[in-house]
């Protein structure tokens, strides 16, 4: 599905009036389902992992803030009602990264995710300024904004890349008032990048060629081994990311596993099913109802024929009268 005017009618199947209604809006529901092309499950979680030896490994936590639809018509700190105009010009062109681990929620339970632009990896602002400036594979995953310098004020555009490598000291220096705007499923593109300074392994998680969802000799799995939710209840936003990632060595003696996306966990899987149950539950129980109602249609039908059968002999007698 496309992101017609940012979780306009994109992320939200087709509803117009997703962002920015003027009054309080009536709350699309979604239905939570794993994206159909979602790559990156967890390959920590794959009975293939105990296969590889680990040569280098890195582990950080970062902060963010986790935002719904329902917060872009809502004003800071609990909302995001002054960049939503402009996300609308960001992500018209792609499709909905997804939320954590590949699923869709749909709806005003999508999610977004805020991070002061500062606080991400040199490695990683560069990586998304590159994809901006030369139409790559990853722009519009990040949309990067300055922020307001009067409360309240809208933003309308994202930053400005330059076209020179590297950026001046002063075009760097206002990374400290700019602040990255994406979907969790972009994160996971990347996730190496995040962990690579000071690793030991620089070198290795910082080149994205290494990077796959598969288990590879020499290659390099990453993912958000953890992260918070926070307590929207009492206002809150803010939430904790840990990211993991390794580069794998192939024991010896043992097979390369088939080239297929890490399997998900079993809990996960049951849960899947589960879920798939409740649908063929739902649609058995519609088609039931739909019949029922067929049948007493057909049946009231046929008692007013029968009550009009009835009543015309006595309106006949009544005529020869």
């Amino acid at each position: 599905m496309k992101l017609q005017s940012l979780l306009f009618s994109g992320l939200l199947a087709g509803t117009a009036s997703a962002i920015g209604p003027r009054g309080p809006p009536e709350r699309l529901e979604g239905k939570p389902e794993k994206m159909a092309n979602w790559r990156w499950a967890n390959p920590f979680a794959s009975p293939h992992i105990s296969k590889f030896d680990v040569t280098c490994e890195a582990e950080k936590t970062f902060y963010a803030r986790e935002y719904m639809l329902d917060d872009l018509a809502l004003s800071a700190p609990q909302g995001l009602i002054v960049y939503r105009d402009a996300l609308r010009s960001v992500f018209s062109k792609r499709q909905y990264p997804g939320s954590w681990d590949g699923i869709d929620p749909h709806g005003y339970d999508r999610l977004l995710l805020t991070m002061a632009y500062a606080e991400m990896p040199l490695r990683v602002r560069e990586w998304i300024e590159e994809q901006e400036r030369k139409d790559g594979q990853g722009k519009g995953l990040f949309a990067v904004y300055a922020a307001p310098s009067i409360p309240g004020a809208r933003v309308l555009n994202t930053i400005k890349v330059p076209e020179e490598t590297p950026v001046s000291e002063e075009w760097r220096a206002r990374d400290e008032r700019r602040i990255a705007l994406f979907a969790p499923g972009a994160l996971y593109e990347i996730l190496p990048l995040f962990v690579a300074d000071e690793s030991g392994c620089e070198d290795l998680f910082g080149d994205l060629s290494k990077y796959s969802h598969k288990l590879l000799d020499g290659g390099v799995v990453a993912y958000p081994v953890n992260h918070t939710t926070p307590d929207r209840s009492q206002g809150f936003r803010d939430i904790e990311i840990t990211i993991k990632a390794q580069v794998l060595k192939l024991k010896e003696g043992e097979e390369a596993p088939p080239n297929d996306p890490p399997e998900i966990d079993a809990s996960q899987k049951e849960e899947e099913k589960k879920e798939k149950s409740k649908e063929e539950e739902k649609a058995e129980t519609k088609t039931e109802e739909a019949k029922t109602e067929s049948t007493e249609k057909a049946e009231k039908a046929e008692e007013a024929k029968t009550e009009e059968a009835a009543e015309k002999p006595k309106s006949d007698e009544k005529e020869e009268l």
